[in-house]
């Protein structure tokens, strides 16, 4: 990807507000290179110039409400119309995209840099899917976020995650793509240990084209996995058994399933059952993500 910067005046003049710091803090106009940039968080810039489409004038009105809307001339004479969404607004980034996001000239940045239409409707299309509806975003809002338990349903995109969520161990190898936490690790001794490591890389590398969306939730996957236990101890609380003893268990003895083909499709360690498993979770995430 074309690693294209936004030029560093223009941004001067995008409208600074209390809740949005600027993204340059001071600037030496005899020497360019002696600037201080701040972060602003998460932000997404459109730009769009004069088209001969016939909603260009609705265009401009759509982004002339934007709150950060600036009007350009670039070094070729060529009028720019620039907006720029942070987390909160950007629900409404949708209002100007379906107008002007195919257009030939229109350019997208992502924290400064800029990334073309076909990277930015990878992640878009889902975000449309399961926030669509919203006129506006919290900082706090994420995918996964339980409205029932105090720790989330998973993390991660859907369908592209490390799920939290009570699920029946024998039926965890049907989700691809979604892994139970307690998946990652590996057995020592009488106990299970946990490998984080193993977390962070295994969404890392499966939502990589996913990472720029607002409702990604970076911070809390990192709070989450930071939060989860280092290791699981069955002989302690009768709240985990080894999958073996698992399949044992008075609870499963009815199951119509061949042990063989149970076993081999199993975690290598599982929850008691729901009731418990809800109890340990909640235990670690009462005080909240």
């Amino acid at each position: 990807m074309k690693e294209k910067k936004i030029d560093v005046q223009s941004l001067l003049e995008d409208g600074r507000d209390s809740n949005h710091p600027p993204v340059i803090e001071s600037l030496n106009f005899f020497g360019r290179d002696q600037v201080t940039f701040v972060d602003r968080g998460w932000y997404m810039v459109m730009e769009f110039e004069l088209s001969s489409s016939g909603k260009f004038a609705q265009a401009v009105d759509i982004a002339k409400q934007n709150p950060h809307f600036t009007e350009l001339v670039d070094e070729r004479g060529v009028s720019i119309y620039r907006t720029i969404y942070f987390k909160d607004q950007f629900p409404r980034f949708h209002d100007l995209f379906e107008i002007v996001g195919g257009w030939k000239n229109t350019r997208f940045y992502f924290k400064g840099t800029e990334i073309k239409l076909i990277e930015l409707e990878i992640w878009y299309t889902s975000f449309r899917a399961y926030w669509g509806h919203r006129r506006s975003l919290n900082i706090t809002d994420y995918c996964g976020q339980s409205k029932i338990n105090a720790y989330p349903d998973f993390i991660g995109c859907y369908d592209r995650n490390i799920y939290l969520r009570w699920r029946d161990p024998l039926m965890t190898h049907y989700h691809q793509r979604s892994l139970m936490w307690y998946s990652f690790g590996k057995r020592s001794g009488n106990e299970f240990l946990i490998d984080k490591t193993a977390m962070h890389h295994y969404l890392k590398n499966l939502n990589q084209d996913f990472h720029p969306c607002p409702a990604y939730g970076h911070h809390i996957v990192d709070q989450v996995i930071h939060k989860l236990p280092n290791s699981l101890k069955p002989a302690e609380g009768k709240q985990w058994l080894f999958k073996e003893d698992f399949l044992r268990s008075s609870e499963r003895q009815s199951m119509m399933f061949h042990h063989e083909i149970a076993l081999s499709v199993l975690p290598d360690i599982c929850p008691v059952s729901e009731k418990n498993y809800h109890k340990f979770l909640d235990a670690i995430f009462r005080a909240g993500v």
